[in-house]
């Protein structure tokens, strides 16, 4: 989301840029032209700056950066048909066109650059080697038109290597920093959302809850007696417990909700849409799995039970709170004797029994 946001800005600013620097000089050129008395030329280049100006205006006011690069790459590919056409002044017209074909490329990109070459080249060789066509009126030498189509193609072949090189470069580049945000969102051990990750969910949540109204509850859980299994089978075998409980979790829990590693054998679930009532339900559901869960296949003979605590948005006021008293719960669920959720009415989860 960030890199995409970072490409926008680029983009806006690219167009922008090469959009203001083309306008200002079709207008100088125009006013040459018509110091020079040669007002059609004039016409031509004031009528294109218009056109380069307006897609800037529509871009800027749509914020679609595509109205503004269609708009002036198409507003340059028609200067540079008119320049072979007619020479420009004194037949200079043709020594533009190499760079009106690389703001193209720049704006454009690697693949449709590529598209636009290939029309320009194709075009410009009908306008150079078919002169009887009504609206060519420039006269060029067989050489300078041998030379301009080589000079031509070698700056394309030359700039779209260039451009697939660095959109490549481009390419490595999102991809190396969605991976490293990833993994800065990430538990390395468990795979499953760290910190971080699950302050930002709980924002996103809080934003909802503050606009529309709908609760979200949170679910501290913590895995009872830990260290003895680190202690008594090794820390490899504990992270193997961890991992274990982690996939358990989230094959338990809908796809909505998020499983986060708070720390250590702690873990945090957020349960959007959910109230108190459901929430502990929710824990009384993995409580039992976990309780149920066998290790033989993991070499751990010890049973691994958990203890938890849930609170939800509408008896506190803000995420902080909600954190500390899902957290207070759980560490009353341990003090009242552990591999239990805590219910301070004591109705839920008896219904929950009794039925």
């Amino acid at each position: 989301m960030f890199i995409r946001k970072i490409d926008q800005e680029r983009n806006f600013q690219t167009i922008n840029m090469i959009g203001l620097a083309g306008v200002i000089f079709l207008m100088f050129f125009g006013g040459n032209a018509i110091f020079r008395d040669n007002y059609f030329i004039a016409g031509v280049l004031f009528g294109s700056a218009f056109m380069g100006s307006l897609s800037i205006l529509v871009m800027r006011r749509t914020q679609n950066f595509s109205y503004g690069s269609y708009g002036i790459s198409i507003t340059v590919a028609l200067v540079f048909c008119y320049l072979i056409a007619s020479g420009g002044v004194q037949n200079s017209g043709p020594l533009w066109c190499h760079s009106l074909f690389l703001v193209i490329m720049l704006l454009q990109g690697f693949k449709k650059g590529l598209i636009a070459f290939f029309i320009l080249l194709v075009i410009s060789t009908v306008l150079l080697f078919y002169p009887d066509l009504p609206f060519v009126t420039a006269e060029y030498s067989y050489s300078f038109k041998v030379r301009f189509i080589a000079s031509f193609l070698s700056l394309g072949v030359m700039a779209s290597i260039y451009e697939y090189l660095r959109s490549k470069s481009q390419s490595d580049y999102e991809t190396i920093s969605r991976e490293l945000d990833q993994a800065s969102r990430t538990d390395a051990l468990t795979g499953l959302a760290n910190r971080r990750a699950m302050q930002q969910c709980l924002e996103v949540e809080q934003s909802l809850y503050l606009r529309h109204g709908h609760p979200y509850s949170l679910i501290m859980m913590d895995l009872d007696y830990f260290k003895r299994i680190n202690d008594k089978y090794g820390h490899g075998k504990g992270d193997e417990v961890l991992i274990t409980v982690s996939r358990l979790l989230l094959k338990e829990v809908r796809q909505q909700d998020v499983v986060c590693r708070w720390g250590g054998e702690e873990f945090m679930i957020l349960l959007p849409q959910t109230d108190q009532a459901q929430s502990l339900l929710v824990a009384e559901k993995l409580r039992q799995v976990i309780d149920q869960l066998a290790l033989d296949a993991l070499g751990i003979v010890d049973p691994v039970t958990a203890s938890f605590g849930t609170e939800c948005i509408l008896n506190v006021r803000n995420t902080a709170e909600l954190i500390a008293e899902a957290d207070r719960k759980l560490y009353e669920a341990k003090r009242h004797g552990r591999n239990q959720v805590f219910d301070p009415t004591g109705r839920i989860l008896s219904m929950e029994t009794a039925g």
